[in-house]
């Protein structure tokens, strides 16, 4: 069987051995598992507008000229209508004219027709189509356009996107295929998921994260521009979001709880868990254009009378959850700010050298309250991947990345993506 698509199947008659009148096909139900959907069932409307439900078993031809009726094996009068499995969904309905995502271009597509094939002995979703073809053919002015283009010396492109590298936007058919949906989506870099969200409104962003897991949906947000993060995450239930929130840096929480309202903010602190929550409402205390509120309070810090082998050790344990490990801080019993080294210098240390012997006392530092500039500035001139900030005390409360500054200095025009308009 030729590739068919589902606009020249929907409406098309159908016809018994006798060449008497079924009814109009209205949609075509499939088992979204496994690679491709499988066509089980078929949906028609009959002659007295009553509805039906056939199994696509007694189909006996599909002829390829879209004004030929579709034939059925069994008469008229022997056709009996079927129940639907609860695991079907219709295609039509959760997939024409929706969005899906293209993870091959790591684009959002709206599907203006679905290509099928038989394949096995069964009829199956192989692609969409979402060109200008699809809209033509939709229209029932395919064959037209492609006169006036082959006049004009053109022809029109076929936009067909194999089902293999779809993910479906929060449809029936991904609800149904839950366990599996949004698996390709999830290999994605975390910047392309950010722009695929982007594309979409709140409520299928909301769909789409709440299907990803924790780490991956916390990765995608922190990407996306911040004129959607908060909305990404306003629209989620409370415990998807606080789990995602859990997941991110304190800053970059911070940085998303301080652009929603204040209720909202307040009901996702209390529902994230108590350390992580006291963590990001430190950072919620300083002012959103000074060092405090640029700053992450996960770093590594040690005592100063570690060996370099027993530092290397903690930093096998304790540097996951930091933020950066490329210079690490020496700290009395009292978190105050003794010394930095970095990795490098730790490794080439002598295994036995305690912490005191390898620091630089003469850290470069800034206050919470220090503007960004400044910070800017001060990454600039000393050329650091990490920036500490300690109190009036000198107590050591996080560290400035060159990422966040660099979030801050690069010319607008370099960085920031296109707002989608849907925020």
């Amino acid at each position: 069987m030729p590739v068919l698509s589902f606009t020249q199947l929907r409406h098309r008659p159908v016809h018994d051995p006798q060449g008497i009148l079924v009814g109009n096909v209205e949609d075509l139900l499939v088992l979204p598992l496994g690679v491709r959907p499988q066509v089980t069932k078929f949906s028609l409307r009959r002659p007295d507008r009553e509805e039906w439900v056939l199994p696509w078993t007694i189909v006996k031809e599909v002829p390829e000229a879209a004004e030929l009726p579709i034939l059925i094996r069994v008469p008229l009068a022997d056709v009996k209508p079927v129940t639907p499995r609860p695991e079907e969904v219709l295609l039509g309905k959760t997939v024409l004219d929706k969005k899906v995502v293209d993870t091959a271009r790591k684009k959002v597509v709206r599907v203006n027709d679905i290509e099928l094939a038989e394949s096995e002995g069964a009829l199956q979703v192989v692609g969409v189509e979402g060109g200008l073809r699809g809209i033509l053919r939709h229209l029932r002015s395919e064959q037209l356009a492609e006169r006036l283009a082959a006049m004009l010396g053109k022809s029109l492109p076929h936009d067909v996107v194999q089902w293999e590298v779809i993910d479906p936007v929060e449809t029936e058919l991904s609800r149904a295929k839950r366990q599996a949906v949004y698996t390709k989506l999830a290999k994605l870099h975390p910047a392309d998921i950010a722009d695929i969200m982007e594309e979409l409104t709140p409520g299928e962003r909301a769909g789409v994260l709440a299907a990803l897991d924790e780490a991956t949906a916390a990765e995608a947000i922190t990407e996306a521009e911040p004129e959607v993060q908060a909305s990404m995450v306003q629209m989620m239930e409370p415990e998807k979001a606080a789990d995602i929130l859990e997941e991110m840096e304190p800053d970059e929480a911070a940085d998303i709880l301080s652009d929603l309202p204040e209720a909202k903010a307040e009901e996702l602190l209390e529902t994230m868990e108590p350390k992580e929550a006291h963590d990001v409402e430190e950072l919620l205390e300083h002012e959103e254009d000074t060092a405090g509120g640029l700053m992450t309070t996960e770093h590594v810090a040690f005592s100063p009378s570690l060996t370099a082998a027993e530092a290397i050790g903690r930093i096998r344990d304790e540097a996951k959850d930091a933020e950066t490990i490329y210079y690490l801080y020496v700290t009395d019993p009292q978190e105050h700010l003794l010394g930095v080294f970095s990795l490098r210098e730790l490794i080439l240390a002598d295994p036995n050298q305690r912490l005191e012997q390898i620091m630089h006392t003469d850290v470069v530092s800034v206050r919470p309250e220090t503007a960004l500039r400044e910070v800017a500035e001060l990454q600039t001139k000393y050329n650091l991947l990490a920036l500490p900030v300690v109190s009036g005390e000198g107590e050591m409360l996080g560290i400035i990345t060159v990422d966040d500054v660099l979030n801050l200095i690069l010319p607008m025009i370099w960085k920031k993506r296109a707002v989608k308009r849907f925020i």
